[in-house]
């Protein structure tokens, strides 16, 4: 992430200690997108372990077929209407 110190500025309280962090917007959407990248990185490991853990068997690791899936959606959105 390409960060100018210039992109934040903190709030300081009444003891001179910083008590708040502003960051404009184009910034923190680089932020959450940096969250979001090591949230995803931790699910596929955890995810890539699970299916090493039963030796590669995907039904054994409580995966479905698109087919099964795909036909699983569409009984949930037929039972909405």
């Amino acid at each position: 992430m390409d960060m100018q110190t210039q992109d934040v500025r903190f709030v300081v309280g009444n003891e001179g200690k910083p008590t708040a962090v502003l960051v404009d917007i184009a910034l923190w959407e680089r932020i959450l997108d940096a969250l979001e990248d090591a949230e995803d990185i931790i699910l596929v490991k955890e995810t890539l372990a699970s299916i090493d853990a039963v030796g590669g068997n995907l039904e054994k690791a409580g995966f479905i077929s698109w087919k099964s899936a795909r036909a699983e959606l569409e009984h949930l959105d037929a039972n909405k209407e």
